[in-house]
């Protein structure tokens, strides 16, 4: 049977916004491309520069593969596919969703040096709620025996999303409520306490970034969350991987790029970025001496 002209026209307004999602992401890489190569490949190596780089580059390549299957160039008219499809998507999205917020919670409040322990409590939750993600879907692939529609005439996966989709949400808005107003909370006081090694532009720029990034996540919350709940049966419900997820890596990326050139610019003589490395060091070492990258004792001059 034929689709309805509804169905296309909905499925129309999916692929643009899978479209505008996946554009948005590629421009903002090439805008970025310049700081990225001066701030974070001539930089040594961290565990947050080996995060951004596997979520930057993973993030092009998973919306590519997902921008590909919209406009019907993987699928074949294949239910296996579109059913593996399905859940790798749902893991590339837990995965780049989630990790992004983990870089950003690393980058920003090692510089300010927070407690070890409630970095680690913010990072392991986030990694637990990934990992419910993950096994949320695994559980949906094995169980639910999806069948996609019309995929015979439009050759794109085009499934029903489960009622209670939307309720692994709410891990996400809480956690992001958490995030930002403990890193807020912690701004106001480090901003009174600090201003001699941290001057107004970079508390300026964690204001303004922190703000932005936390607009856009919980925002991406909300779109998937409404898509998930009111268009469960409609081709809609996937705007949720092709649109939503770009705008908080995008978002992310450009928090932590602000932070590397802000550093790069006002702080060499005081050398800042040692004495961020040095605190991200202490998140896999409680209680050690100060340490640089290369995991050998600073020698306490700035």
């Amino acid at each position: 049977m034929a689709p309805s002209p509804e169905f296309m026209q909905d499925l129309w307004v999916r692929k643009i916004f899978s479209t505008t999602g996946h554009t948005l992401l590629v421009y903002d890489y090439f805008l970025t491309l310049k700081d990225e190569v001066c701030y974070i490949w001539n930089r040594p190596w961290t565990v947050v520069k080996v995060m951004f780089i596997i979520n930057r580059y993973g993030n092009l390549i998973g919306q590519t593969f997902i921008q590909l299957e919209e406009v019907g160039f993987l699928s074949h008219g294949s239910q296996v596919f579109c059913q593996r499809f399905a859940f790798v998507t749902a893991c590339f999205m837990a995965l780049s969703a989630e990790s992004i917020h983990i870089i950003v919670l690393m980058r920003t409040w090692a510089i300010w040096g927070t407690q070890k322990r409630v970095a680690n409590i913010l990072i392991w939750s986030y990694v637990s709620y990934i990992l419910v993600l993950m096994g949320t879907a695994t559980y949906g692939a094995i169980t639910s025996h999806l069948q996609f529609a019309q995929l015979d005439v439009t050759h794109i996966c085009v499934t029903t999303a489960p009622s209670y989709i939307w309720l692994i949400c709410c891990g996400s808005f809480i956690l992001d409520a958490v995030l930002f107003v403990s890193t807020m909370r912690c701004l106001r006081v480090y901003s009174r306490e600090f201003q001699s090694l941290y001057p107004s532009d970079l508390l300026h720029i964690l204001v303004r970034d922190a703000i932005i990034f936390f607009i856009v996540s919980m925002s991406s919350n909300a779109i998937t969350a409404v898509f998930w709940t009111v268009y469960a049966d409609n081709p809609k419900c996937f705007i949720a991987k092709g649109f939503a997820t770009p705008l908080v890596s995008v978002a992310g990326q450009r928090l932590v790029l602000n932070l590397r050139s802000s550093e790069g610019r006002t702080y060499s003589t005081r050398d800042l970025s040692r004495e961020v490395d040095r605190q991200l060091e202490a998140f896999t070492a409680a209680d050690s001496p100060c340490q640089n990258d290369t995991g050998h004792p600073e020698s306490g001059q700035r």
